[in-house]
This record gives structure tokens, sequence and C-alpha cells, in this order.
């Protein structure tokens, strides 16, 4: 399944918002909950990171015929992680306002 160019940053910034979510949730009020969401965050990067280097390596040293479609992946630009941050802090407010609501008598 392809996505169109422009939407991918704004799934991933979907994405995003509610784990960083979870994890600043479970930093404030001191559950347990941050522990297995600082791993499954760090886990993912990593996981991505190994990846992309593996890739880029193989491409450099082993494949000169791979260099081609490597030369044509996008590079993330600023205004696509702008957007990704932008969809990051839609999501993450609106899954906040559905539970706590506009009220802020719990947090005074």
């Amino acid at each position: 399944m392809t996505f169109p160019h422009s939407t991918k940053p704004v799934i991933m910034g979907a994405v995003m918002g509610p784990m960083m979510m979870w994890m600043l949730h479970g930093a404030m009020t001191g559950n347990g909950v941050t522990g297995w969401a600082l791993a499954a965050f760090l886990g993912a990067h990593v996981a991505i990171a190994a990846v992309v280097i593996s890739g880029a390596v193989f491409t450099a040293r082993l494949s000169p015929r791979a260099k081609h479609v490597i030369n044509r992946l996008h590079r993330p630009s600023l205004h696509h992680a702008a957007v990704m941050l932008a969809s990051a802090l839609a999501v993450s407010g609106a899954v906040h306002l559905v539970a706590y609501g506009f009220s802020i008598q719990g947090v005074v």
C-alpha cells in the first residue's frame, strides 16, 4: 500500500502524538506505564535505525545497482517535519479533549 507524498508525515504524526501522550501521562502520574512506553519508543527507533543503516551500507558497498533506487528515495524536509509535528499536536489535543474535556478543575 502506498500513500501520497503529502499524507505520510500526517499519518506519522497522528501515530506519534498518542504515543507521546502515553509516555508523558505515565511520567506525570507516576504509573508504571512509563517504562513500557519508553521501551516501545526506543525499540521502534532502534529497529528503524538498524534497517536504515543496514540498507545504506548494503547499497553503498555491496550493490552498485541499488544506488539508483536509494537515490530516488524520499529525504524529509523541514516542511514535512513541521507537518508531522503539527498533526501529532492536533491528534494528541483531540485525544486529550475527548478524555478530559475542556475542564481544568483536576489540574489546579
